[in-house]
């Protein structure tokens, strides 16, 4: 009878398993999106090491890229802010709505209308969709930053 030696496993043997990816991974199969707001209460180690003024705070999702459609980024708001506005066009998107570079984006009489143009450098930008994705399989990712309309908002509400 021979006997099998199977060797030992050692830590090193096992994935590392990232529980901040571990995290968004859930939420994006939960809500079809996640949303990241790096400043105010922000849990990155980078926010944490030096805080950021509130006029560089900036928010964004991670999620959309999945499916076909590019990220959605806001600066200058607070987490509750940036997560009210990036969670109304996220799912429009969800919903099926396409948004591209140029279109504006109205929250309604007396409401914000907001302005998409395109992001430079998103991977550098959107960190952690970018850690996101590449853990996914994929090094492309693409947003659109909403910013105060420079135009008068079309919709026959507002006009």
């Amino acid at each position: 009878m021979t006997r099998t030696v199977f060797p030992l496993r050692t830590p090193a043997d096992y994935p590392v398993v990232d529980p901040l990816m571990t995290q968004v991974a859930t939420r994006v199969e939960r809500y079809g999106f996640h949303v990241v707001h790096v400043g105010e209460g922000c849990d990155c180690d980078d926010c944490s090491e030096s805080p950021v003024p509130p006029e560089e705070w900036f928010g964004y999702t991670i999620g959309l890229t999945a499916l076909g459609h590019p990220e959605l980024l806001v600066r200058g708001l607070g987490a509750r802010d940036t997560a009210g506005i990036l969670n109304r066009w996220g799912d429009g998107v969800l919903d099926g709505l396409h948004l591209d570079a140029g279109h504006l984006l109205c929250e309604g009489p007396g409401g914000p209308t907001w302005e998409l143009v395109p992001v430079r450098r998103p991977a550098q930008t959107l960190r952690l969709a970018a850690r996101y994705y590449r853990r996914a399989g994929t090094d492309a990712v693409d947003a659109l930053e909403l910013i105060p309309a420079r135009r008068p908002c079309p919709c026959e509400g507002c006009g």
